[in-house]
């Protein structure tokens, strides 16, 4: 009996073993499966955290790059807009220095001065420009002009006695003061535009000089084609044609009467436009093609004679 019933155990036993085992399969495969899905997790994970990471170094580096860039940028650009004060400083320094020397050479004998009623020019002897002053609406404008007649330094001095200093490296603004510190590029607009404005005043100032330079010239061309020059081309109108060239000698003087001395002396005189008080001088030089009567005896000036001519006039005021 008892073996009958070990006997129905044993298949019982075995199934219940099976079934253990299948359970047992099935949990270690379902253990297996999820452990292969959370490491592909894991992994896609730390995929997508290393992408992102490397993305925001990179965006980090981007970012220092652009940033180094545009400081660059800006300082260049800052550096466009403003030179280098010390060297601006050294060429003010230098138009300081100048206006100096322009201001010891207007008091000196080699300085050449034209003025009328609202300003004076100080040039040189070849008549280069040194300093113009002018004067209107109560303000004086003092133009410093360097080598060559470049505008340098507008000294300006307005009504209500503010000064005023603009200072020039070719014809652009390097340096403007007002009262004792220096200002330097980018200016105020409206310091900008009157330093422009005063700047063309002051190359029109000098523009206009020149033409007063060159019509003196033409007009001492014309005084000397009027006189010397038409000497050689009427020898006959002159009793001695060559008194404003060379020094005469007593050769020269030989066999001429005193009256043919006095006109020979003051044909010198007539070749510069002297108008004479004598009539009849006046009216023996106006007989002459040559001669153009321009001066006044009381506004003529003798230093208008050449030292050749100076030393014949004395020479024949002798032998009268």
């Amino acid at each position: 009996m008892e073996k009958r019933k070990k006997k129905n155990r044993v298949p019982l036993i075995l199934a219940i073993l099976v079934c253990l085992i299948l359970v047992a399969g099935i949990t270690a495969a379902c253990v297996m499966y999820l452990n292969l899905e959370n490491e592909s997790e894991t992994k896609e994970s730390r995929q997508l955290v290393d992408v992102e990471t490397l993305q925001e170094q990179t965006d980090a580096r981007e970012g220092s790059q652009n940033g180094s860039d545009t400081g660059e940028e800006s300082e260049q650009s800052d550096q466009t807009a403003q030179a280098d004060p010390r060297q601006v400083d050294a060429t003010v320094n230098e138009i300081a220095e100048r206006w100096n020397q322009s201001s010891s050479f207007i008091r000196s004998a080699d300085c050449v001065q034209y003025s009328d009623d609202t300003r004076t020019d100080y040039c040189d002897k070849d008549g280069n420009a040194v300093r113009f002053v002018q004067e209107t609406e109560g303000a004086t404008y003092t133009y410093l002009y360097g080598d060559g007649e470049e505008l340098i330094y507008i000294y300006v001095r307005d009504s209500e006695g503010q000064t005023l200093h603009y200072f020039y490296q070719d014809g652009s603004l390097i340096c403007y003061r007002s009262g004792m510190g220096r200002n330097y590029a980018p200016f105020e607009e409206e310091v900008q535009n009157n330093s422009e404005q005063y700047y063309q005043n002051g190359v029109n100032l000098l523009a206009d000089r020149l033409k007063d330079r060159e019509e003196k010239d033409e007009d001492k061309d014309d005084e000397k084609k009027g006189g010397s020059d038409l000497a050689e081309e009427n020898p006959g109108d002159y009793i001695i044609p060559e008194s404003s060239k060379r020094l005469l000698t007593e050769e020269d003087l030989e066999g001429l009467s005193s009256e043919q001395l006095r006109l020979a002396r003051n044909e010198i005189f007539a070749r510069h436009g002297r108008i004479f008080g004598s009539s009849d001088l006046q009216e023996y030089f106006e007989s002459k093609s040559w001669y153009k009567g321009t001066a006044d005896s009381d506004e003529f000036q003798d230093s208008s004679l050449s030292e050749i001519e100076s030393k014949n006039v004395e020479f024949i005021l002798a032998h009268e």
